[in-house]
C-alpha cells in the first residue's frame, strides 16, 4: 500500500529542496567514482534525477489553487498556496475520469490533486504529474457557503436595506463597548476615545469573540444593552474583536446576532477582523468600521476638531450678528426718518385743517348769530310767561266754574235744600218701597245728621 500524505505546495517543495540536496550529495559520490570514468550526459543525469525524486518523494496528495489552467488534450497549470507555487500535468488519459463529472478545472478553484513528483529533463523542470484532480470541499467552503445563503435569507428580509439604518449621534455621552475585556481590541477602543474626547464613558461589556459560546453572548449583551440604552443614557454600542480565520469571526456571521443588531434601537458600529474580512454583523449594523480605531473615529468626535469648529461658529455668529445688527440699524433709521416725515405731514395737515375751520368759523360770525339766538330765546321766554299766565288764569276761572257746578250737584247741598237720603240696615240707598219690609230699620241722612226708623209698613 502506497503512503499517501496530504501535503501542502510549500511542504512538497521544501521535500523537493531536501531532495535536491540530497541529490548533490549523490552527484558528489558518483563524481568522486567517476573521476577516472567517463562524464555524464545531460540526460543521464536528468533520468538520475527523475528517479531519484520518484523513490525518495512518491506519491503525493496537496491541496492548492489552480493558476494559468491550459485545458487541451493534456492539461497544464500550477497549483499555488501563500508560500509557493508547483507547475503540473496531467495526461488525457487521466482527464477523461474529470470531465466525465461535469466539471473542469478553471482559475482560483481550490482543488485537491494526487500524483507523483518528476523531473522534466526536456525543460528541465521539477512537476506534479496528476492523476487525480477534484474540487477540494474544506470546512472554509462550507462556512462560506453557509455565510452567503444567509446573506441571501437577510437581504430578503431587508435587514441589509439603507433606510432601516440609524443616524449616528454627533455628540454621545456613553457607548457600550461589546469585546472581550482582555482583547487587543479593547484598547485601541479606549485609547482612541481618551484621545479623541476624554468626556466620552464607555461601558465594556465583556463577551466571548469566539467559539460556540460567543454567538448567544454577543446576541444576549445587545438585547440587554438595548434594553437598558434610555434608563442609562446610552447614545451607542460599538461592537469589534481583531482578525482571525473565518472559523474564529463565526460567531457574527450567526442569525441570531444579525436579529438583535436589526432590533437595536440604539446604533451600531461594527468592527470585526481585517479590512478585507466581511461578516453579516457588519453588513446589518448601521455603519461598518474597518478597524476597532476606526469604529472610535465614526462616533467619538475630535476634541480639537470639536474646540476649532465651536471657534468658527463663534467667529461666525459674532460676524453674522454685527451684520445683522448693522443692517437692523439702517432699517430701524429708515423707518424712523419716514415716520418723523408722516409724523410733519399729518401735523401740517392737522395745522391747515385748523386754520381752515378757523377762518369758517370767523367767517360766520358765531358771536352776533350767538347774540341773536339769544335774544330771540329771551323773547320766547318771556311769550312762554305770558302765554303760560294766561292758561294758568283760563284753567282757573274753569276750575271755579266746575267746582260751583259740581258742589250744586254733591249730595250735601241736595240736603241741605231740604231733600234727605234712606239706607237700609246694610248701608244700601233705598229707591223702592219694594226694597223695604215690615219691621226693617231704616236710617234716613238729613243735611245735619241721620235718623233712625223702623217700618210698620209700606205703601206704593
Amino acid at each position: 500500500m502506497l503512503n499517501v500524505k496530504l501535503l501542502s505546495i510549500s511542504c512538497i517543495i521544501v521535500r523537493v529542496q531536501d531532495t535536491i540536496e540530497e541529490v548533490n550529495d549523490l552527484f558528489l559520490d558518483i563524481e568522486k567514482k567517476q573521476q577516472d570514468e567517463k562524464p555524464l550526459s545531460v540526460g543521464e543525469l536528468s533520468a538520475q534525477i527523475d528517479s531519484l525524486l520518484q523513490s525518495r518523494i512518491g506519491r503525493v496528495e496537496v491541496v492548492g489553487q489552480i493558476n494559468g489552467p491550459k485545458l487541451g488534450k493534456h492539461w497544464y497549470f500550477s497549483l499555488v498556496d501563500e508560500e509557493a507555487k508547483i507547475d503540473c500535468a496531467m495526461w488525457s488519459s487521466k482527464t477523461a475520469s474529470v470531465t466525465r463529472t461535469g466539471w473542469q478545472p478553471k482559475q482560483g478553484d481550490v482543488v485537491h490533486a494526487k500524483g507523483t513528483i518528476g523531473h522534466y529533463g526536456k525543460f528541465g523542470k521539477t512537476q506534479l504529474y496528476v492523476d487525480s484532480l477534484k474540487l477540494f470541499q474544506d470546512e472554509k467552503g462550507k462556512l462560506q457557503r453557509e455565510f452567503e445563503a444567509l446573506v441571501k435569507t437577510l437581504r430578503g428580509k431587508g435587514y441589509f436595506a439603507v433606510e432601516h439604518k440609524l443616524q449616528l449621534p454627533a455628540f454621545p455621552r456613553k457607548i457600550a463597548v461589546v469585546t472581550s475585556a482582555t482583547s487587543a481590541a479593547v484598547q485601541d477602543v479606549i485609547a482612541t476615545s481618551k484621545q479623541r474626547c476624554p468626556s466620552v464613558e464607555l461601558l465594556i461589556v465583556n463577551v466571548p469573540v469566539q467559539g460556540d459560546a460567543s454567538a448567544p453572548a454577543v446576541a444576549k449583551a445587545i438585547n440587554k444593552i438595548d434594553g437598558i440604552a434610555n434608563r442609562d443614557g446610552i447614545d451607542a454600542i460599538i461592537v469589534t474583536r481583531g482578525g482571525g480565520a473565518m472559523e474564529d469571526l463565526w460567531a457574527f456571521n450567526d442569525a441570531g446576532v444579525a436579529e438583535a443588531t436589526f432590533n437595536a434601537s440604539v446604533p451600531i458600529v461594527a468592527a470585526i477582523g481585517h479590512e478585507s474580512d466581511t461578516t453579516i454583523i457588519e453588513l446589518v449594523a448601521d455603519l461598518r468600521a474597518s478597524t476597532p480605531t476606526q469604529a472610535v473615529m465614526a462616533l467619538v468626535p475630535d476634541r480639537e476638531e470639536l474646540l476649532h469648529m465651536i471657534h468658527q461658529l463663534d467667529v461666525r455668529m459674532k460676524q453674522s450678528m454685527k451684520q445683522f445688527v448693522r443692517h437692523q440699524s439702517i432699517s430701524v433709521n429708515a423707518k424712523r426718518t419716514g415716520l418723523l416725515q408722516n409724523i410733519r405731514a399729518w401735523m401740517m395737515e392737522c395745522k391747515q385743517r385748523v386754520l381752515t375751520q378757523s377762518e369758517r368759523l370767523t367767517a360766520s360770525r358765531p358771536h352776533a348769530r350767538y347774540q341773536v339766538r339769544q335774544k330771540r330765546l329771551m323773547e320766547l321766554d318771556s311769550r312762554l310767561q305770558r302765554g303760560m299766565a294766561t292758561i294758568i288764569q283760563r284753567k282757573q276761572v274753569m276750575l271755579t266754574s266746575a267746582s260751583s257746578r259740581l258742589e250744586a250737584s254733591s249730595p250735601t247741598a241736595v240736603l241741605k235744600r231740604g231733600f234727605s237720603l234712606t239706607e237700609d240696615g246694610d248701608g244700601n240707598t233705598i229707591r223702592s218701597v219694594k226694597h223695604v219690609k215690615k219691621d226693617a230699620t231704616i236710617k234716613t241722612v238729613v243735611a245735619d245728621g241721620s235718623i233712625e226708623s223702623k217700618v210698620e209698613c209700606t205703601h206704593e
